[in-house]
């Protein structure tokens, strides 16, 4: 039996503007402009704004936390609360002015800020190469990528270390604590959410990477407003 899903925008009413004139000096005279989606319907303002301002401006759209689009501006400019969005493009290489409409806070989220995570992502990756042991954990989770996507990665793992022992786990939400069930997996490899290999690392103790680092793959979405 399948369920309906309402997938319900809910639009900011905030004035993005003076968050922007506040951001300007931290600018380039090459910007991207990104945000989540609840800031979408300001973006054209912003637009206007910034080229009026003589910026060359290309805006992106909004971005999703587990896919970065390939932006070669000199800068990025997110429009939003929080990091989470921003912390995906600073893990890319790329640094990120943030200004936060709600708090009027604006700043600067660079690679450097983020090598702890990349540190992380280096140390599971030369754990796994001496692995003989991994386990894979796939989503049947609707929304999430398609187990059959994930498949063909995992065939294209399997083909490239073929010593190694896999094991597969497929779910619909990653509890680490049942991860603690198979303590003969050396190492963990995430084919669900990417910000799963990233963000959630810390809260488990073995090896955990993403299976596109793996692969050298990286996250490129082409997004437009």
């Amino acid at each position: 039996m399948s369920l309906k899903v309402f997938h319900i925008i809910a639009e900011s009413d905030l004035d993005i503007l003076p968050v922007i004139e506040k951001a300007l000096l931290q600018l380039s005279d090459d910007v991207a402009v990104v945000t989540t989606i609840q800031h979408k319907p300001g973006l054209l303002p912003v637009k206007k704004f910034l080229e009026s301002k003589g910026k060359k401006v290309t805006v992106y759209g909004h971005i999703l936390g587990c896919s970065v689009p390939k932006m070669t501006q000199k800068t990025i400019l997110y429009i939003g609360m929080g990091e989470f969005h921003p912390k995906g493009i600073a893990l890319k290489g790329q640094e990120v002015v943030c200004a936060n409409p709600l708090t009027m806070e604006v700043y600067k989220l660079t690679p450097k800020n983020m090598e702890q995570v990349t540190k992380r992502k280096r140390a599971a990756y030369a754990k796994f190469l001496h692995a003989e042991t991994v386990g894979i954990v796939l989503t049947v989770k609707t929304g999430q990528k398609t187990v059959q996507t994930s498949i063909k990665k995992i065939f294209d793992v399997q083909k490239k270390y073929p010593d190694k022992k896999f094991y597969f786990f497929a779910c619909d939400n990653l509890n680490f604590s049942d991860l603690e069930n198979f303590p003969f997996v050396e190492v963990w490899v995430n084919t669900m959410c990417p910000r799963i290999g990233q963000d959630d690392t810390v809260r488990w103790e073995k090896p955990l990477l993403n299976i596109e680092d793996i692969l050298g793959e990286h996250h490129e979405l082409p997004l437009a407003l």
